[in-house]
């Protein structure tokens, strides 16, 4: 089914402290019902001299009627600063249950399965926020949970209206954008010694929409405060294409 759908594919630049240190490729099909998408992250510009991350991460789930994305399968594998990682979790009755953790989890509070049901993946997440512009030209505004295998973090969004992409952005993409600010807390999964940890703290951000002739409602920028790595800005690099 999910074969039968246009895939969209998109190329994103991510700046921390205005320098360029991460590119991302995203691809993703989405149906009414239905949604499969890829992301492939890897080290760029300065950063790459000391730090070699190249993670892939894939997830395949469903639209509920709210329009609300329900994971199914979610998979994450590659390195980082050399180091393999690998995490493999299936959705049952809604909640994440994880199969393969590499490496195991270790000197970190666990995140019960009680505290993980609803919770969605990071592909997920994404793909969720286009399916609900595309279909609602709004965010969902109800309250969220995310959780990437280690971490369980709570997301709130609210709409913001449109206004003109900030400086820098395509012109060829429109006048205007659809604005959400977002508010994402970590709230356990904490390592053992970090009682004090700067990662406790809400993390404040915006996204980003633009309606791209051809393409529909996409991500063309998010901004996010983050409270080790200071302000980290992800955004489109060309205009993303469609193929069968």
């Amino acid at each position: 089914q999910q074969a039968s759908l246009p895939q969209t594919s998109a190329r994103y630049l991510i700046n921390m402290h205005g320098l360029h240190v991460l590119t991302a490729a995203v691809s993703y099909r989405l149906g009414n019902n239905a949604y499969s998408g890829l992301a492939q992250v890897w080290t760029s510009g300065l950063l790459g001299l000391f730090v070699q991350t190249d993670m892939r991460m894939q997830g395949t789930g469903r639209f509920l009627p709210d329009g609300m994305a329900e994971p199914a399968e979610y998979d994450s594998a590659g390195t980082y600063n050399h180091e393999q990682s690998h995490l493999h979790m299936i959705y049952q009755g809604g909640v994440p249950r994880i199969t393969v953790q590499e490496p195991p989890l270790d000197n970190r509070e666990e995140v019960t399965p009680a505290e993980r049901a609803g919770a969605q993946d990071v592909v997920a997440l994404l793909v969720g926020l286009v399916h609900q512009l595309q279909t609602s030209h709004r965010c969902q505004e109800a309250p969220q949970k995310f959780f990437d295998g280690l971490r369980l973090s709570t997301l709130t969004m609210r709409n913001t209206g449109a206004e003109r992409p900030p400086s820098g952005a395509s012109k060829t993409w429109g006048a205007q954008a659809w604005t959400c600010n977002f508010v994402m807390q970590q709230v356990k999964g904490f390592k053992a010694d970090s009682q004090f940890s700067k990662l406790r703290q809400p993390q404040l951000g915006r996204v980003w929409f633009e309606d791209i002739p051809n393409i529909g409602m996409s991500v063309v920028r998010i901004e996010i405060e983050h409270p080790k790595m200071g302000h980290i800005v992800m955004r489109l690099d060309a205009t993303p294409t469609q193929s069968p």
